[in-house]
């Protein structure tokens, strides 16, 4: 018998935990009571059907796994070649796909029913699914009675699609059993030790740091490959792509990888391999000076015009851009060569990041203009958390502190991540070092105290898993979890749920949900923030007091002076931020001219500013920055940031209103104060 997705994994989360209670699984699952009983019932069937005993959880405060089911089960994951999932509509498709891909002889309705156990009626729709679900990447599955079901496409589409597959597929707990269940239906396959050994290899003897998060698609990925190699099934490129991917010190290695799996050696898939090195190699000696001055030029300017846009300054701006680099290049030739990927915090950082999401969007616009690139969602995410990373500031502590490890695979972005909501959350807890899985493996770690880890580890260390991005129950969740450990610190957390049933004797709820979230979020910041200031929205900072119109000014320094003036008068800034402004740019160049004769001046807070604060100011007339008529200027928006982060979200709204032409004429052609309020209005409530 097999289990459903959502059942298989509450059982994987009670045999993590082996203790918890109803009210920790409902903050932990986001089900209601009725669904966690309805999928226990369900477990439960599925015990009795293999001779086990049932979990217990009816009537009773804690649910504990017996040790004979977690003992089962865990035998089943490591041991079963049974398939032991049940898939959903997605996964069929993919399946189909994957299959097809790896085909040698025609693949009929009959091969694809025993596959995926499901009607032929259900395979047809499936097909039909499969290719409005596929048309995007120019591949589409058809069928002939002499050859079957078959794909149609370049050979190039076609691995990108099974790569984007593969990365997708990959995410689930049970991935890497889905392919072997595909795999073990074929007469042919390499040994994923085996391909795991050749690939250690080559990055030992070549000094190469790949990108664990992508080794695992890789690898499936090589396996699938070698299918396609044997059947002589190569790829196209021009000869100019060629002639430059010959001259790439990443060849040699696509060399040594083809030679140690005995794949056929043409030239084009040599080429082929190089690329996908590259996409997953991060900055290293192979890179040609040339290529490295380029990438180390964009990261130089990524990083410069983050701080224009943003409007904040970072205190080791090498320190940064060293670190964007490293996450940036192999990124760069995933862009170019259409290397897909997954990231499953995608919704997580356009949702609590969305500040952030909407200036990084904005600013990798030019990137894609001057590389010829198109820029995916996921990658844009990636860099998203990499900036959010770097402008978290934890708050320092005199206590003796615990000395902690991270260790995360997912790159440099994740463990930037895990790193700063650690030191934010545990202001008792010190991250000394973040490590890959196998400078992990390799190293000997028992003087520190506790390790936290995005992925499972075997050590006598206590380890906490975490996530990248996590939720604000998740966080309380991780608080609770290692205050239990660290016994000499007495701190006590409540769940939501146990909250609710605190209150609804004595209240009316009419809004659940809300009211969950909301306890969830106040019961974590207690903890993590209590000093967190509020950020204003565009149309709380731009009001009458501080929008101003002018005919005309003397020059670019006086305009700064009369836009910062409403500033000034409230207190939100001292004179010295002015001055601090304009020397900015006398220093730095017009930098703070961000659009057609649009200007956001602005500088470091400790300058003078008392409070974040933004003014508007404008010109019938431009002034021109520098005194260059390349820089005339009508628009000015002063701003004045308290922190990293405070100013966020009223300067995207205001990065979204610029980012539209005809908002920047409207802002030219108005002349009455209120028709400003109502467009910054408009603006302030998009969110």
């Amino acid at each position: 018998m097999m289990i459903e997705k959502r059942t298989a994994q509450l059982l994987n989360y009670l045999i993590k935990v082996k203790q918890t209670t109803i009210n920790q699984v409902i903050d932990h699952t986001r089900l209601t009571k009725r669904q966690i009983f309805y999928d226990l019932d369900k477990i439960n069937h599925w015990l009795k059907g293999n001779g086990l005993p049932p979990i217990p959880f009816k009537g009773i405060h804690q649910i504990v796994m017996p040790d004979s089911v977690m003992q089962y089960v865990r035998k089943q994951q490591m041991t079963s070649q049974e398939r032991g999932f049940v898939l959903n509509e997605e996964e069929r498709l993919i399946f189909i796909y994957l299959y097809l891909f790896i085909r040698k002889e025609p693949i009929s309705s009959i091969h694809l029913t025993q596959l995926l156990q499901v009607s032929k009626n259900t395979v047809i729709s499936d097909v039909k699914k499969a290719n409005e679900w596929n048309e995007p990447f120019l591949v589409k599955i058809c069928y002939t009675r002499r050859q079957g079901y078959h794909l149609m496409g370049t050979e190039f589409d076609k691995r990108v699609l099974v790569m984007k597959h593969l990365s997708k597929i990959l995410q689930e707990s049970y991935g890497e059993r889905m392919i072997d269940y595909l795999l073990n239906r074929t007469d042919y396959s390499i040994p994923i030790d085996s391909l795991n050994s050749v690939i250690k290899m080559i990055e030992k003897n070549y000094k190469l740091h790949f990108v664990e998060e992508r080794l695992t698609p890789f690898t499936y990925f090589l396996l699938l490959y070698s299918y396609r190699s044997r059947e002589k099934k190569f790829v196209q490129f021009h000869s100019s792509e060629m002639n430059v991917l010959k001259k790439d010190p990443m060849r040699m290695v696509a060399i040594q990888l083809i030679q140690s799996l005995h794949f056929e050696e043409e030239e084009s898939e040599i080429c082929y391999l190089t690329i996908q090195l590259l996409g997953l190699s991060l900055g290293n000696g192979l890179i040609p000076d040339g290529d490295r001055d380029l990438l180390f030029k964009l990261c130089l300017q990524l990083v410069s015009e983050f701080e224009s846009k943003a409007c904040i300054g970072f205190e080791k701006k090498n320190e940064v851009i060293q670190s964007l680099y490293q996450h940036l290049k192999p990124a760069y030739f995933r862009m170019k060569y259409r290397i897909p990927i997954t990231n499953p915090l995608l919704e997580q950082i356009k949702s609590q990041h969305r500040e952030l999401y909407t200036i990084v969007k904005e600013l990798l616009l030019p990137m894609e203009t001057l590389l010829g690139i198109t820029i995916p969602e996921e990658e844009i995410g990636y860099i998203t958390i990499h900036f959010g990373a770097l402008l978290e500031k934890p708050k320092k502590s005199a206590r003796k502190k615990k000395l902690s490890l991270i260790v995360c695979p997912s790159g440099i972005s994740s463990s930037l991540m895990v790193k700063h909501q650690v030191e934010s959350l545990f202001p008792e807890i010190s991250v000394e070092k973040t490590l890959s899985l196998q400078e992990f493996h390799e190293g000997n770690f028992g003087a520190y105290d506790l390790i936290f880890s995005t992925v499972a580890l075997e050590t006598d260390i206590p380890t906490y898993e975490v996530k990248p991005i996590m939720t604000p129950i998740e966080k309380n969740n991780l608080v609770n979890e290692v205050y239990q450990q660290l016994q000499e610190i007495n701190y006590h957390g409540m769940t939501a749920t146990e909250l609710i049933q605190i209150l609804e004797p004595f209240v009316t709820i009419h809004h659940e949900k809300g009211l969950r979230n909301a306890l969830s979020t106040i019961t974590f910041h207690k903890k993590e923030e209590v000093d967190r200031r509020k950020r204003p929205v565009l149309r709380e900072l731009l009001t009458e007091e501080t929008i101003q119109m002018a005919d005309q000014l003397s020059d670019w320094e006086e305009a700064i002076k009369v836009a910062a003036r409403p500033l000034l008068v409230k207190g939100v800034i001292e004179p010295s931020y002015i001055e601090a402004m304009i020397d900015n740019v006398k220093a730095l160049g017009p930098y703070v001219v961000i659009g057609p004769e649009v200007a956001v001046p602005h500088a470091r807070p400790e300058k003078g500013v008392n409070q974040v604060g933004m003014s508007f100011l404008k010109l019938n007339k431009p002034v021109y920055f520098l005194n260059n008529v390349k820089y005339p200027v009508r628009l000015l928006f002063c701003i004045a940031a308290i922190d990293n982060k405070t100013h966020l979200t009223a300067l995207s709204q205001l990065t979204r209103l610029l980012s539209q032409k005809d908002n920047i004429d409207l802002l030219k052609e108005i002349s009455v104060q209120e028709n400003f309020i109502s467009l910054f209005k408009q603006y302030s409530e998009l969110d």
